[in-house]
């Protein structure tokens, strides 16, 4: 057959081959389904229900009497239980403070607090370097070389110790006052060598080398001041501002409020009348005033109105912190007898500790929840819990501490929100009769103040003068509150108090402002100690040393008498002006006499990087002059140690007062600025 018409038949028929095809299987399938068995004849539904309603049976039913055995109790669980639902002292629970709802009897008309005036106000004098800022961070102190590294002190051999009779203790007692340490056949002098200065060559070490152990290695050009000894504030750059040393010299101040007292005021005059509101009725400090009297020629009594000039506010103080301070110190007073609307900004002072001149002594230094916390940890010590105690509690039982705490925190914290809130929203975060009020309020809050000379400042402090201040506070009036819509009613006023506030109701209607007018002054403090500004130098005392004494018998009484006048070493710690830094100069062979001035090379310290800087031309001029030295004499000690008394020294200062200086006091500050650790001494 031709190709072309096979492929011509296949185009035209290939689909009725299709569904012949499918025809036929169709027709097998059919016929193979009618060959198939009738599974009815096998299986029926009704038999297939029952076998699964009887394997279901045997499930559900109880077995537990073949498999397990009779459970016994060991315990009365009734009996357990009830004593674990016994209800626990809340006493360690309780909330400081409820939130109650006051009762308001409105004849009870609104009063005015008595507004207490600030007591014990505190004054004391410094000269010291603060960090300010700078847009260049440029300072004299900075273009100096480095000091040399410091020689170490070839320490001294222990002088031998002397036999004397009748020195009584451990020797008589056993018999070795005149066999010492000769009768056991032994050198004094040798065991010296053996266990005193000479220790370090017997090894093969040089001296140096063991003076020079355990202080911090020291190079021309590296040479730094130990941090450990840096008390101050440490600076940091701001706002692309470097920190630099600026002289202070100044008169400090401190006072307390009678907190506690002035809280129980408001509360007497306010709390029972109507519109009573906690935010607003209760003492809030906004403002203080330091005023200064000279009295170089005058008594206290003899002061008037006009010599009294103002030199602090809280104006001032907030000023100085943002402004030209590089920040400010640390503060060291716990946040419960402080308020920063009368506790000034501790300055950015540098090097020195200034703890003791913005702490008063009675203000605590331990904040209230410190000693709570200390005294829930000793109740819970005393507290013995087992494990069964802890068995049936419930989730979250074993936080009820960190609870109590966390409401504190969120109590505290909504109270310091509705006080600001109250002062610059209206009072909006406010609960009317619902806040909560300060049950048990501090006894004393602190007030802080500062008096700087300045070149600049017509009325600055001069030295040389006697000085009195007195401080007074304001609070924001609770019935002429800053915000007018904390306003109470007007009916709500007693006739006193309603006298006084239409008047400033009127003067605040006339300049369209409050401020200024909401401000209840208190009475002035009392004058403080009189104060002068302090010298430029301070000197601390050391080791005294003296030469052989001699007894002698005179008419019958026996006479101490040294050939040699005692020495001795000290600190003359002096603040240069020129490079604004402190400047310790180390003094020795001080006699009796001896006038504490110097002129040579001397060492200064960089309070901003702590890097030892070197001066040649140094001069320290200075009138105080030594008039006695005592101390330095052996001690009858017993045993093999021998101890010198502590050095003194009776020194007549610049300003003619007698100061007695002491090695014991002055310890730690002589070792400091001696560089002692450095010398290794």
């Amino acid at each position: 057959m031709d190709a072309d018409k096979i492929k011509q038949f296949f185009i035209f028929h290939g689909e009725k081959f299709v569904v012949g095809i499918v025809v036929l299987a169709a027709g097998w399938m059919v016929y193979s389904g009618l060959n198939m068995p009738n599974m009815l004849d096998e299986v029926q539904p009704e038999r297939l229900t029952t076998d699964a309603n009887t394997v279901r049976n045997s499930i559900d039913e109880d077995h537990n009497e073949n498999i397990l055995p009779d459970r016994k109790p060991v315990f009365d669980i009734l009996a357990e239980t009830a004593r674990k639902r016994t209800p626990v002292d809340a006493t360690a629970y309780k909330m400081p403070h409820l939130l109650e709802r006051k009762t308001i009897d409105t004849s009870v008309r609104r009063k005015d607090p008595v507004v207490h005036a600030p007591l014990e106000l505190r004054v004391d004098s410094h000269i010291a370097s603060i960090a300010i800022l700078s847009p260049s961070g440029k300072y004299p102190l900075k273009d100096l070389e480095g000091a040399e590294a410091l020689e170490v002190v070839e320490q001294e051999k222990p002088r031998p110790r002397s036999r004397r009779r009748g020195r009584g203790g451990m020797d008589e007692m056993m018999g070795m006052d005149g066999m010492g340490m000769d009768g056991m056949g032994m050198d004094q002098g040798m065991g010296m060598d053996m266990y005193g200065g000479d220790m370090g060559m017997g090894m093969g070490m040089d001296p140096g080398m063991m003076g020079g152990m355990g202080t911090m290695s020291a190079t021309a050009a590296g040479r730094r001041f130990n941090p450990k000894h840096n008390l101050g504030f440490v600076p940091t750059a701001k706002d692309s501002k470097l920190p630099v040393p600026q002289y202070a010299w100044f008169i400090s101040g401190t006072a307390v409020i009678p907190h506690k007292a002035m809280a129980e005021s408001f509360r007497e005059a306010l709390q029972s009348a109507e519109g009573y509101l906690p935010v607003r009725d209760q003492p809030l400090y906004f403002n203080y005033e330091v005023q200064r009297a000279d009295v170089t020629n005058k008594s206290v009594d003899e002061l008037a109105d006009e010599d009294w000039i103002l030199r602090y506010t809280r104006e001032q103080n907030v000023k100085e912190a943002a402004r030209v301070w590089a920040g400010y110190a640390t503060e060291v007073v716990p946040e419960d007898y402080r308020d920063l609307n009368v506790t000034a900004y501790i300055p950015p002072v540098l090097l020195v500790d200034y703890t003791d001149f913005v702490t008063h002594p009675l203000i605590p230094m331990v904040s209230r929840r410190e000693k709570q916390m200390k005294a829930r940890e000793e109740m819970m010590q005393e507290q013995k819990f087992g494990v069964d105690d802890l068995e049936l509690a419930g989730p979250g039982a074993g936080g009820m501490g960190g609870m109590d705490m966390g409401m504190d925190m969120g109590m505290d914290m909504g109270m310091d929100m509705q006080m600001d809130m109250g002062m610059g929203m209206g009072g909006m975060g406010s609960y009317g009769g619902m806040a909560m009020v300060e049950e048990d309020p501090v006894d004393y809050k602190l007030m802080r103040f500062y008096d700087f000379a300045s070149d600049q400042d017509r009325n600055t402090p001069r030295p040389g003068r006697k000085y009195v201040y007195r401080i007074r506070l304001a609070v924001v009036d609770p019935n002429f509150p800053a915000n007018a819509l904390q306003q109470p009613k007007i009916s709500s006023l007693s006739g006193e108090v309603y006298q006084r506030v239409s008047k400033l109701m009127e003067a605040a209607e006339a300049d369209k402002n409050r401020k200024g007018h909401f401000q209840r002054w208190s009475d002035w403090s009392g004058p403080s100690p009189q104060i002068s500004l302090p010298t430029f130098t301070d000197y601390y005392a050391g080791p005294v040393e003296v030469s052989r004494v001699k007894e002698l018998d005179y008419k019958g009484k026996k006479v101490e008498y040294s050939a040699d006048p005692p020495t001795a070493k000290a600190v003359n710690l002096s603040y240069n002006i020129a490079y604004k830094t402190l400047m310790p100069v180390w003094m020795e062979n001080l006699q009796p006499g001896s006038v504490l001035s110097y002129e040579g090379p001397a060492e200064l310290i960089d309070p901003i990087d702590l890097v030892v800087k070197k001066v040649e031309d140094a001069k320290i001029t200075s009138q105080t002059t030594v008039i006695d030295i005592n101390g330095g004499r052996v001690l009858p000690m017993t045993g093999d140690s021998e101890l010198e008394e502590p050095g003194m020294m009776l020194l007549f200062d610049e300003n003619g007062s007698l100061k007695v200086t002491g090695e014991v006091e002055d310890q730690e500050m002589y070792r400091i600025y001696s560089f002692a650790e450095e010398r290794g001494l």
